[in-house]
């Protein structure tokens, strides 16, 4: 039997999230003297970088995990366990509302801060991502508030405890007398 898990929802992002990579990227040089000066190399190198990293997005989530792959050069796979998630939040920026795009950040339990406030787990340009965001807490929140495995596991645990020291009073019994022999 395959334990991988299967998966539940590939995730899609928007093509105009190409577009927001260029400008992202071209804002910081319209507005310093230096940068006018590289625009024009930011024109040809820009749009192509954005499309190879729109590209090399993906995300999936699984019964299990919610898994983004992404980047150009330095290519990025993160696996997040759905027991990890503590929040999803939907963010709207300037930017993002000018071109109809939603970020989606995932926060996790241990996560590393970031200098840049950045979580690594930013889906930019998602579609859908409202949805994805709920689809993926109320996987989550079943998979995490199970009752029924964890009253069986109780019970087992239970069980063994007291099997444990059954052994143990034996033992203890068994010490004793050949103590006194």
């Amino acid at each position: 039997m395959s334990t991988t898990p299967s998966t539940v929802i590939e995730g899609h992002f928007s093509p105009k999230l190409k577009t927001y990579y260029f400008l992202q990227g071209a804002l910081p040089l319209v507005i310093t003297v230096v940068g006018i000066l590289l625009l024009p190399l930011w024109t040809i190198f820009g749009s192509w970088w954005a499309g190879r990293y729109y590209a090399s997005l993906k995300m999936v989530l699984t019964d299990r995990n919610v898994v983004i792959r992404k980047g150009v050069w330095f290519r990025q796979e993160l696996t997040i366990p759905l027991d990890k998630i503590q929040d999803i939040s939907v963010r709207e920026g300037p930017l993002l509302s000018a071109l109809g795009l939603l970020g989606l950040r995932i926060e996790t339990a241990g996560q590393r801060s970031n200098a840049s406030g950045q979580s690594e787990a930013d889906l930019i340009g998602l579609m859908n991502a409202r949805e994805m965001r709920d689809r993926i807490l109320a996987m989550r929140d079943a998979q995490t508030h199970a009752p029924a495995t964890a009253t069986t596991h109780t019970a087992s645990s239970q069980d063994l405890l007291v099997e444990i020291r059954d052994a143990l009073l034996r033992i203890e019994t068994k010490l004793d007398a050949g103590k006194t022999s």
